[in-house]
């Protein structure tokens, strides 16, 4: 097989060397209105096509490879109690996968991965929506794990960051603390 980048032969999607030196994570984090705090690794635009990748059956191993580079690299820098869920939105099965809960699984063995706990019952496709479209067409999350546990939500961007505040309220209802939510990119400029 070939790097998705550089071209070059690999056992991977993602050569080692595109992964160290063109992947390299840059750490950010953003505080949204609810105040839930964000941290992203890239910017939307230097991987938008690996993550246009979620729709065909390669993204599965490119989102694995991207949430195993980032997510773990990144807990493993933290001395966490156990007993942390990792909350992925919406992980409903699409293209064969759902992109959010592999990366939720890269959290392991940081975080217990609570796979199916937060599925959205509006599933409108909010790409290249406005931040009033989001608005108006909620996602209405439905829980599905016990209440009163600290949990991490795990998702792939965050745009306006409107399924997150929702996600982030829908769990408060029911008594979830969430430390901080987890991404892949932040398609914020600026």
């Amino acid at each position: 097989m070939r790097c998705h980048l550089c071209l070059g032969l690999s056992w991977q999607p993602l050569c080692k060397n595109c992964l160290e030196t063109i992947l390299a994570p840059t750490p950010a984090f953003r505080i949204l209105e609810s105040g839930l705090k964000v941290y992203s690794f890239y910017s939307y635009s230097d991987i938008a096509p690996l993550l246009h990748t979620k729709h065909t059956y390669i993204g599965a191993k490119i989102f694995a490879q991207l949430g195993h580079h980032t997510f773990f690299e990144f807990l493993k820098t933290f001395e966490l109690p156990k007993g942390i869920c990792a909350i992925p939105i919406d992980d409903h099965v699409r293209n064969g996968y759902s992109h959010s809960a592999i990366l939720a699984k890269a959290t392991k063995p940081f975080l217990t991965p609570l796979y199916g706990s937060l599925r959205a019952q509006n599933h409108e496709s909010y790409s290249g929506k406005s931040r009033a479209f989001r608005q108006a067409n909620k996602r209405d999350f439905i829980l599905t794990c016990k209440d009163e546990i600290d949990a991490i939500l795990i998702d792939d961007i965050v745009t306006t960051g409107s399924t997150l505040e929702e996600a982030h309220e829908t769990l408060k209802k029911h008594g979830v603390n969430v430390l901080f939510a987890l991404v892949l990119a932040d398609a914020k400029e600026g």
